[in-house]
């Protein structure tokens, strides 16, 4: 009886040996747990405190370059053929195309500018003082304004979002006063505006657009009155001095001028780098530009 109680009491002893020694354990477990954690550097907050030490300066505002003046080509004559078209059609700058109507290549040449996405307006065939023919379509002194009417309207139907018209040949023409006066009523019937080409220092196109209310502007320089190369460099440079002093120049070319589309390619890097702005001739009249001859 006695060997069994002693037995009893030896197990108890173990057993209670055994949980003292899984109790020490998990306390001593804990206590390294605790330390690992705090050891942890808590994650920063979203909104991180700035170091006030730090020199933080402000980005700087982008200052605009100042233009020398907005350029407007207009390459005159287009209708007759296609061939002296595509290489002005490849110029990757802003352009404008004088289309005269009712030629061959009208209808053509339209759909192969609008499709280059190119600006255009219509080269009205006006009255010469010389007597030379100014081709299908033109104005001439004597007629009525039913004439002018019927002419400008017939010209016009075949020109899709047509905006503007300037004169080909036209020293008569613009010269007369009854005839400007026809023409503009037209034009203000149908919104376009006028390209006065200055054949003439007798033009009365000036005074009529301030009576009549008619957008209006005038050819700076003639590009091509030479064909030589120098010649039409020499004419960039003086519509260049033009745009500098009175913020643009439109420079009139001519379509049959050979070395004209490749001239203005070379010089298309240099325009850009000089700060000059190379527009439609239609931005002059519906942009946000203010020209001193210009009127709505």
């Amino acid at each position: 009886m006695e060997k069994k109680r002693f037995k009893v009491v030896i197990i108890l002893l173990i057993v209670i040996i055994i949980l003292l020694f899984f109790s020490i354990v998990l306390i001593n477990g804990k206590a390294a747990s605790k330390g690992r954690i705090e050891e942890i550097e808590p994650l920063p907050s979203e909104e991180p405190v700035l170091d006030d030490s730090v020199d933080i300066k402000p980005i700087p505002d982008i200052v605009p370059v100042e233009t020398r003046g907005a350029l407007y080509f207009v390459i005159d004559d287009v209708g007759n053929n296609l061939f002296q078209l595509k290489p002005f059609l490849k110029l990757p700058m802003n352009i404008t195309f004088a289309v005269l109507p009712g030629l061959k290549y009208t209808k053509e040449a339209i759909d192969l500018i609008r499709g280059a996405g190119k600006d255009y307006i219509i080269h009205q065939p006006m009255e010469a003082v010389g007597g030379q023919n100014p081709g299908p379509g033109a104005l001439l002194t004597g007629m009525s304004q039913d004439q002018v009417r019927n002419i400008v309207n017939n010209n016009i139907k075949d020109f899709i979002g047509l905006k503007g018209m300037n004169n080909h040949m036209g020293s008569a023409g613009t010269a007369d006063y009854e005839l400007m006066g026809f023409l503009f009523t037209v034009l203000k019937e149908n919104k376009l505006f006028f390209l006065d080409s200055k054949t003439t220092s007798k033009s009365v196109g000036q005074q009529l657009a301030i009576e009549f209310e008619i957008p209006f502007a005038e050819r700076s320089i003639f590009l091509d009155n030479s064909k030589e190369k120098q010649a039409i460099l020499e004419a960039v440079e003086n519509g260049l001095d033009i745009s500098e002093k009175k913020g643009h120049a439109i420079m009139i070319g001519h379509i049959w001028t050979e070395e004209l589309a490749s001239i203005l390619l070379e010089l298309y890097p240099a325009l850009l780098e000089n700060n000059y702005v190379l527009n439609n001739l239609t931005q002059l009249f519906t942009g946000n530009e203010f020209d001193e001859d210009s009127w709505y």
